[in-house]
């Protein structure tokens, strides 16, 4: 075989600075955010495509095993596996440090390197401006450009693939397609056997987990959020039977029973996600399952329970702020009275209930941001966290806060949740990361919230016990952010 991914490397980058980071469709957070770093399922589903091609694959996660790239060098040299392609994932503000670390990669062993992410896909000429050792970033959806650039003969026929951002010489010449993966509905089983599945852990639960791809695309379009830049607004969804006949498969496989079931919005499609409970509570598989769902679609307490019943341990909600008229901005289309149904009914049920909400929106002043946190405590969900607003390249968000001069910085570095980049209507980023901190303060150290979670927050502190003392140090004694060049900040 003579195609450039003859032997292909697959690698999740190292951590940054010691710090763990998603590199994961959207999600470009720390692992601190939700108490883990998601299973790279991109690329575990790009090696078992590749491996049924007859290619010989190296999937390998650097930050879920903390190994350096002097480490990684040392297996290949020592497998004598010498790649002929790299392709890594990366993230708004990994991109910079990702880049370094996969180019020592492609210097070593001469193999160009490309990558995808939500970075890619928002902003991909600017990103290949950051990252001049990349040689092509793929916009949308990467999976069907990368088994193209896999096929291909030469690094010379690169426009050949339509959703690829590449460089030629000098010149960086941009996409002509945004990706959609064709193949999605009958893709095959991620390759999760290259893996070492014990490496990904469900907070409270302490258990190994996977994730579980159920839909694509999103049908809504929030203004801070890169969900539909990615992947589009077009909603698909896999078929119940697929989707527990891959639940069974890792169960039965690797003896896993926690499943992150990943999609923007599970339960968006309520017909076809009654008849995946209903294929789940039929096969009797002793197995939960979590993910995210919007509280408009969790209204009917009857559906609740029958997720409760298919084994629904937790949902997450993006209930975002108190204020209708601050959704409305947000272009959040989501009902207060909504939110509070939902997540009565998912108590009811007892299924556990995330809810998501977010300082610092272009607009509000101090008063919005305690408001937000009355209304946090007063809905009561399991549990909660607040974020400052992040203004992604490429998003509503970012192009409002430009226009009308609300960015105090364009550090790519600091677009994630520990940093506040925008300022107006007196607040900046001490008052609202501030904020954040008394908000974690007045929701989780409240004493009805204690006695009632006190085995939740053992659990916790036990099995996430490093991230759990980074939280509270900045919860509780206003500890600053170390970046991944160690400077600090507020």
């Amino acid at each position: 075989m003579n195609a450039l991914g003859v032997k292909t490397l697959l690698v999740n980058p190292p951590l940054i600075g010691g710090i763990a980071f998603t590199r994961q469709g959207r999600c470009q957070e720390r692992e601190e955010v939700l108490g883990t770093t998601k299973p790279p399922y991109t690329l575990a589903l790009t090696a078992a495509m590749l491996r049924d091609r007859g290619q010989d694959v190296r999937l390998v996660d650097l930050t879920a095993t903390a190994r350096s790239i002097d480490d990684l060098i040392a297996q290949l040299d020592a497998e004598r596996f010498q790649p002929t392609l790299i392709v890594f994932p990366s993230t708004t503000p990994t991109i910079d440090a990702d880049a370094a670390a996969i180019a020592r990669l492609k210097a070593r062993y001469g193999a160009p390197m490309f990558c995808f992410g939500p970075h890619a896909s928002c902003t991909p000429q600017e990103s290949m401006e950051r990252a001049p050792a990349v040689d092509g970033m793929f916009v949308g959806e990467p999976e069907d450009g990368i088994l193209a650039l896999a096929a291909l003969d030469s690094i010379d026929a690169l426009d050949q693939i339509p959703n690829l951002t590449f460089r030629r010489g000098g010149a960086i010449i941009p996409h002509r397609a945004h990706g959609s993966f064709t193949g999605f509905l009958q893709a095959p089983f991620p390759a999760w056997d290259l893996l070492d599945l014990t490496r990904y852990r469900v907070p409270l639960a302490d258990k190994p987990y996977v994730i579980v791809e159920t839909s694509r695309g999103c049908p809504y379009s929030c203004d801070f959020c890169v969900a539909p830049i990615h992947q589009g607004h077009k909603f698909r969804e896999k078929s119940a039977k697929a989707l527990v006949d891959e639940i069974e498969h890792v169960y039965r496989t690797f003896g896993l029973s926690y499943f992150y079931l990943w999609g923007d919005t599970v339960t968006l499609n309520v017909k076809t996600f009654g008849a995946f409970c209903d294929e789940l509570i039929a096969r009797k598989l002793p197995i939960q399952w979590f993910g995210n769902a919007r509280a408009d679609n969790l209204t009917d307490a009857a559906f609740v329970a029958r997720l409760k019943a298919s084994g629904c341990w937790m949902l997450a909600l993006g209930i975002e702020t108190e204020s209708d008229e601050t959704r409305k901005d947000m272009m959040k289309r989501l009902e207060g009275e909504k939110i509070r149904l939902a997540i009565k009914n998912m108590r009811a049920a007892g299924v556990k209930s995330f809810g998501f909400f977010i300082l610092g929106y272009p607009g509000e002043t101090p008063a919005n941001l305690d408001r937000t946190i009355d209304y946090a405590i007063e809905l009561d969900p399991d549990f909660a966290n607040f974020y400052p607003a992040v203004p992604y390249p490429g998003t509503d968000l970012y192009a409002k806060a430009k226009r009308e001069g609300l960015l105090a910085s364009e550090d790519w570095s600091r677009m994630e949740y520990s940093y506040y980049l925008l300022r107006g209507n007196g607040l900046d980023e001490p008052k609202v990361m501030d904020a954040i901190n008394r908000g974690r303060r007045r929701f989780f150290l409240r004493p009805s919230y204690l006695v009632r979670h006190t085995g939740d927050v053992s659990r916790l502190a036990l099995s996430k016990w490093r991230v759990v003392g980074h939280i509270a140090s900045r919860m509780l004694f206003g500890a600053p952010v170390t970046d991944e060049i160690g400077r600090a900040h507020v």
